[in-house]
């Protein structure tokens, strides 16, 4: 396989936006080029009924932070999780500069507390904290750091804090700090909603009158783009505490609590934040004030329970491997990134990196359809259904988009606005208006939620009306030649390579679109216009003949260029392609001879490694396909918490892409399961070497949950769960 190399990379490495978000968070560490699986201090022992549990106690080198989310809100806490951390909403978003696009917006961090005794600040004086121990429980999504404060005044703090983002409420983060004192002692907790560092302006930073609630803060972001809400409720269950009168700044406001803290006895102060941006409510800081209460009214062990047992739920669906430990913590890792980073709530799309962090924007790309959704589908099928919302949503856009080119029909833009999916690529990429392939990847993935939930109602609202706008476009997009029907002036997915003519990838995703639409036509009653059929029929696939193989385009250089692309039909393997076996297997062999893998090995990634792991299971090199997923995520494994990079270069991790690349190799590409109109299990599995077994206790099949169990060789089985 030779390597594509997408610019996209370059495009965050020297963005504004990856520099914001070194600015408002500095790295707590260096990251080893080569970065070496979860060390045995660092999580514990994995057996098959075992999640995992991350472990961090060296706190000498520096690394990515944690992250925690729900889909609405994403934070990044440091070892010491009291102070400012990185913050993101969904749907609070601001004019990036310099691009002047729609981008997701830094946020105030509102879990921010100092400890202070006898007038000694915890968070100032960071020299008499600390740090013990740090633990990621990805059973729950709970972060519990454990440290120890000791003031030059005789008196020593433990403290543990617990964190989570509330899943069973997903506007809501949740902080439990637990203070044992080594003597009596009065203790004040400072509570801040602090927007300092954050792009725009505080609207307001006080309740409507007769309104109890303990901060509130309201901002708006720079450009006026957007607003979001804080609100705040803060109680110590354990004992009696003393509010001072909130403390207001041009950058936010906060609170003084006081307690007395006996000696011995812990002593737990709980901090309820709700956010809210302006794409859930127009008026955000008073919803916000609500929905901290409600949180208020369930309380802070509530809330855990719930949580958990949300995530309990989730984990139902957890793919467990036999036979390799590693590719088990790695699986692990990935479902629960994924899932932390999406609920069913979500109206902003996916952006590549989640709610970690700004990179990309908070845009969506086609990383959402074809490398996420299908995992996402078959353990959430709700949260699933949400994100092929948002892009109902912006079918509209997206018609006006076609319009502005001249075709008919709907043109999905490269990369979609996280409020209501218009095109906002910066105008200095050239993706902005060459990527068109990302049209026929939502309308297929639009096709395979269908198939896969069996959802009737969502067939006559978004399927079929999705299905036909698009298949509009092909047919307005393309022109006949004496050769057929091509698509020229494309960039495929090798972003390096524009202004091509009949990229194999879009025009056999196109003739998979034209497929399904003319199903779909027949399953709402619906008659399909006869063109969708000639066109579907006709399109070109540049091949040579001599060799019986696809060759990525009409363009194709020669194949000792560095520049020759290559995994076109591997990123369609498990789509199950309309493709002859030898065709598939012929172009799959001439790829992997050219050899640039082991050549150029940082230019690789992830995500297409996957994707070209599960073509060499399909076709039986089990050798191959072992090699190949370990290198997808091998060299962009980041330490301690297992978020996987983009690429090796990177010192920032949590690409969902990735993630989401490596749970469907493993759940189709190897079971041989594929998601269709009749029995998914359609072709032998082939498990990659040294794999033994694939199970899930749960995986959602037409809407009726089932059991997955994969053995090599054999048909996989979809028992009643």
């Amino acid at each position: 396989m030779r390597p594509l190399r997408f610019s996209r990379r370059d495009f965050v490495k020297g963005s504004s936006a990856t520099a914001l978000f070194s600015l408002v968070l500095p790295k707590v560490s260096a990251i080893p080029t080569q970065p070496a699986l979860l060390s045995p201090e660092r999580v514990h022992s994995l057996g098959q009924s075992e999640l995992p549990r991350m472990v961090v106690q060296d706190f000498t080198k520096h690394f990515d932070p944690a992250y925690l989310s729900n889909g609405l809100i994403g934070i990044r806490p440091g070892p010491n999780p009291l102070a400012k951390a990185n913050t993101y909403v969904s749907g609070f978003v601001y004019t990036q500069i310099p691009y002047e696009v729609e981008g997701l917006s830094p946020a105030p961090y509102p879990l921010e507390t100092d400890i202070q005794v006898k007038g000694i600040s915890l968070l100032r004086y960071s020299d008499l904290l600390r740090i013990q121990r740090q633990t990621l429980d990805m059973t729950s999504g709970e972060l519990i750091t454990e440290m120890t404060f000791a003031p030059e005044n005789g008196v020593a703090l433990e403290i543990q804090v617990l964190q989570f983002a509330s899943r069973s409420l997903p506007s809501v983060l949740c902080q439990e700090i637990r203070v044992t004192s080594s003597v009596d002692t009065e203790i004040q907790f400072v509570v801040r909603i602090d927007g300092e560092g954050v792009p725009g302006r505080v609207y307001t930073n006080g309740p409507p009158q007769r309104t109890n609630i303990d901060l509130v803060s309201g901002f708006e972001s720079s450009g006026g783009l957007s607003k979001l809400g804080v609100a705040l409720l803060s109680f110590a269950p354990d004992g009696p505490v003393e509010k001072q009168e909130p403390f207001t700044t041009d950058s936010g406001v906060s609170r003084t609590y006081s307690v007395r803290a006996a000696d011995g006895r812990p002593f737990r102060f709980q901090t309820l934040a709700a956010m809210v941006s302006q794409l859930y409510h127009p008026e955000p800081h008073l919803e916000a004030i609500r929905l901290a209460h409600w949180a208020g009214v369930l309380q802070f062990e509530e809330l855990r329970n719930n949580n958990r047992q949300e995530w309990s739920d989730l984990w139902r669906s957890r793919i467990r491997v036999t036979g390799d430990t590693d590719v088990q913590r790695i699986v692990d890792a990935a479902f629960f990134y994924l899932h932390s980073s999406l609920h069913s709530s979500t109206r902003s799309g996916m952006p590549p990196f989640g709610l970690s962090q700004s990179a990309y924007y908070g845009h969506s790309f086609w990383d959402t359809e074809t490398w996420s959704l299908f995992p996402i589908t078959l353990t959430s099928p709700n949260t699933a259904q949400s994100l092929l919302e948002y892009r109902l949503r912006g079918l509209d856009s997206a018609k006006r988009l076609a319009a502005l080119y001249g075709y008919r029909g709907a043109q999905f833009p490269w990369e979609a606005a996280p409020t209501s999916g218009f095109e906002t690529t910066p105008t200095f990429a050239n993706s902005g208006w060459l990527e068109q392939h990302i049209t026929p990847d939502v309308a297929l993935g639009f096709w395979e939620y269908q198939l896969a939930t069996n959802d009737q109602s969502f067939l006559n609202q978004a399927t079929w009306p999705m299905l036909q706008a698009v298949a509009e476009w092909i047919e307005s997009r393309g022109v006949y030649t004496n050769r057929g029907f091509e698509i020229q002036h494309i960039m495929g997915t090798d972003e390096g390579l524009p202004n091509l003519n009949n990229d194999s990838y879009m025009n056999l995703i196109c003739k998979m679109v034209l497929a399904a639409a003319i199903r779909c036509a027949e399953m709402v009653g619906a008659k399909a216009p006869t063109s969708w059929g000639k066109i579907r029929d006709s399109l070109v696939l540049p091949i040579d003949s001599s060799k019986n193989v696809i060759l990525p385009y009409d363009q194709s250089l020669s194949p000792s260029s560095t520049r020759y692309s290559s995994g076109h039909m591997d990123f369609l393997t498990l789509h199950d392609p309309p493709l002859a076996f030898d065709l598939l297997r012929n172009t799959h062999n001439y790829e992997e001879r050219l050899g640039a893998v082991s050549a150029l090995p940082n230019t690789t990634i992830g995500f297409a490694s996957a994707a070209v792991a599960a073509t060499a299971a399909f076709l039986g090199d089990r050798r191959r396909a072992a090699e190949l997923f370990q290198q997808s995520w091998k060299d962009v494994w980041l330490e301690p918490f297992g978020m996987i990079r983009e690429a090796p270069a990177q010192d920032y991790g949590c690409f969902l892409t990735n993630f989401g690349s490596l749970l469907q190799t493993v759940m189709l590409g190897f079971t041989g399961i594929r998601v269709r109109e009749g029995d998914w299990t359609k072709y032998p599995a082939s498990l990659p070497a040294g794999w033994q077994r694939i199970e899930m206790d749960r995986i959602w099949v037409k809407g009726e949950p089932r059991r997955l169990i994969a053995i090599d060789g054999a048909p996989a089985r979809l028992l009643a769960s």
